[in-house]
């Protein structure tokens, strides 16, 4: 039997109903929630950590940094043939990202969640705890990067989304589609994935700011994040990473400042690049030296950046990686 390492954070999977409130808190320690479903032990030999207990909105990336650490210590254990993680499904896709791309390993590396506590109707916790294992022990799952597994289904970290508030198929791959799923017959998987790059650091910048952009936007809130000392910004554009005119002289303030200004779309799916040619005066936007992310959301590219930022990197050297070193 393999032996798996288990690493709770907390979530909605490890939650319950407060009798006062009503709402949803924390009910369950990590060993609480693995004895809550005793099929687990018929699958492999578990060893838990319970690294927190939180909602995920209150982790943080440098938590997350924290926590890849204590995934690179466990896949480094001859006996440890693959990690599972609990989580909330809040910002799990975050998570799932920013260990994909700091880990280098070819063992399995699953997280998983809930969208409805222990205690409530069609909880499904129980499934994806039970088809998390079923992944990481199929030996089709090696190589394959951090993987998110949840209501049947597998995604590949850098894909994955939360589309969904609360709904069970809340989460799903912008662009790709699942890269596998789980059935009574056993673990599919569709197609493969080039090897991520990663990101050797042990340190990330976390003074980036995400800014959502919306017709008839100024440039103050880029203004107010320079005037701050943020180290890097991204930008949720519009379309295919076109921008209004009205934030011209905030970007080439950037430029001139050495900070880097990522564009990502606010489009669910497709990429960002330099198309129109969106210009004001004599300034064309490719002018202001901004940064394309490709097909990344804006919170997958803020990440990227938070890394590369620790990683010491220079405008360039980010600009570089963005476009031809990252797998998307």
């Amino acid at each position: 039997m393999k032996k798996i390492k288990v690493i709770t954070t907390g979530g909605t999977i490890a939650m319950g109903e407060d009798q006062n409130t009503h709402q949803i808190v924390p009910k369950l320690s990590g060993k609480d929630l693995l004895n809550s479903v005793p099929e687990l032990n018929n699958i492999a030999e578990l060893d838990l950590i319970q690294y927190s207990n939180l909602d995920s909105s209150q982790l943080t990336p440098k938590m997350i940094l924290e926590l890849s650490k204590l995934v690179k210590k466990a896949l480094a254990s001859k006996d440890i043939s693959g990690v599972l993680i609990t989580h909330g499904t809040d910002t799990l896709e975050e998570t799932a990202y920013l260990l994909d791309l700091v880990l280098d390993t070819e063992k399995p590396v699953v997280i998983t969640g809930a969208l409805r506590s222990f205690n409530q109707l069609s909880s499904d916790g129980k499934a994806n705890l039970v088809q998390s294992l079923q992944t990481i022990i199929e030996p089709h799952s090696k190589n394959k990067g951090v993987l998110v597994v949840l209501n049947n289904q597998i995604h590949a970290a850098r894909f994955v989304s939360k589309i969904h508030t609360n709904k069970l198929w809340a989460f799903d791959s912008i662009n790709t589609g699942s890269i596998g799923s789980i059935d009574h017959c056993g673990v599919h998987y569709f197609y493969n994935l080039d090897k991520q790059v990663t990101i050797n650091t042990e340190e990330l910048e976390d003074n980036v700011q995400l800014i959502k952009l919306a017709i008839g936007n100024d440039d103050r809130l880029i203004q107010a994040s320079l005037d701050y000392g943020v180290k890097g910004l991204v930008l949720e554009a519009f379309g295919l990473g076109t921008l209004p005119k009205s934030i011209v002289s905030a970007l080439l303030r950037a430029k001139k400042e050495e900070i880097p200004v990522v564009i990502t779309s606010r489009c669910l799916e497709g990429r960002v690049y330099n198309l129109y040619g969106a210009s004001t005066g004599k300034t064309n936007i490719a002018e202001t030296d901004i940064i394309f992310a490709g097909n990344l959301n804006s919170t997958k590219a803020r990440l990227v950046l938070m890394l590369l930022l620790g990683q010491g990197l220079s405008k360039n050297e980010i600009r570089q990686f963005f476009g031809l070193k990252l797998k998307m």
